[in-house]
């Protein structure tokens, strides 16, 4: 009988955790010079690239919406009925949407306020 408990993946978790230690210890230690970096790449990320990812994004989600309203939208993947409904789906995104967007302004919240108090 084949067992439903999940084996960790021991050298992929290792391999994570030295990596975000190393680089939040590069952080702490030279922090002038990793704002200095952050903001040579927000600049090149934003001058550079900042139409093309736009664009980008503008015609994934036109090819979204073209294919869920023409009749490619009508395929069923899979067998099984699905199991919730269009409308909670939908819904299920937007809370999705909701918590992500309060986590990320939730955690940059505090530094933004010191930041002005400065």
């Amino acid at each position: 009988m084949m067992s439903n408990v999940k084996k960790k993946d021991v050298p992929l978790i290792s391999i994570s955790l030295v990596a975000i230690l190393f680089i939040a210890a590069a952080l702490s230690l030279f922090p002038q010079q990793s704002a200095d970096a952050a903001n040579a790449i927000y600049t090149f990320v934003t001058r550079t690239l900042g139409s093309a990812v736009q664009v980008l994004v503008l015609l994934a989600m036109g090819l979204v919406i073209y294919l869920a309203t023409s009749k490619y939208g009508n395929i069923r993947l899979g067998e099984g009925k699905p199991e919730y409904s269009t409308l909670s789906w939908l819904f299920m995104f937007i809370c999705a949407g909701l918590g992500s967007s309060t986590l990320y302004w939730g955690l940059l919240n505090g530094p933004i306020i010191i930041k002005r108090l400065d």
